[in-house]
């Protein structure tokens, strides 16, 4: 039934205080915290997991090809430092570190051209990372995730050698 709203005898209105309504900030409220609560649970952290190589002495050392082994040493300034096979003395290879992937890329395209008398494993390129003192935590990150993007799954992180670790703080 609806309501009329008549002045009264003496010709003044009675001014009401305004009425204020909390009820849709209290669903307001009980929506925003439903909603952080479930987003909060589904953003679990991110881990790469990392498997280590084994410390033990081996009797009979895996030998690579040159051609399907890569070193990767991430060094200052974001500089990436590479070479293949074993170290033979010759100048460290350099690029800039947005461009491993592409890199990781080309040595393994080489490691897939190799002549069909070499094993099926020697055809998958072996990547070791040797991450200097002075080499940023995000380079490594962003080098693992090239491996990963390219699909490279047999790489280590091990410790540069002393010769190794001056020659890319000499630069």
């Amino acid at each position: 039934m609806a309501d009329m709203n008549l002045p009264e005898k003496g010709g003044r209105r009675r001014v009401q205080p305004p009425r204020i309504d909390l009820t849709p900030m209290v669903d307001l409220g009980f929506l925003l915290i439903t909603f952080f609560m479930f987003t909060t649970t589904l953003a679990q952290n991110k881990t790469l997991e990392l498997n280590m190589p084994d410390r033990t002495p081996v009797e009979t050392p895996q030998a690579w090809p040159a051609e399907s082994t890569l070193t990767l040493l991430p060094a200052a300034h974001h500089r990436m430092y590479y070479y293949t096979g074993a170290y033979t003395g010759a100048p460290l290879q350099h690029c800039p570190m947005a461009q491993v992937p592409q890199l990781v890329l080309r040595y393994k395209q080489q490691a897939q051209a190799l002549p069909a008398h070499y094993s099926a494993h020697a055809h998958r390129l072996h990547v070791l990372i040797k991450a200097t003192n002075h080499s940023l935590y995000a380079d490594l990150v962003h080098t693992i995730d090239a491996l990963l993007i390219n699909d490279v799954q047999d790489y280590a992180l091990i410790d540069p050698s002393a010769e190794e670790e001056e020659l890319v703080m000499g630069r």
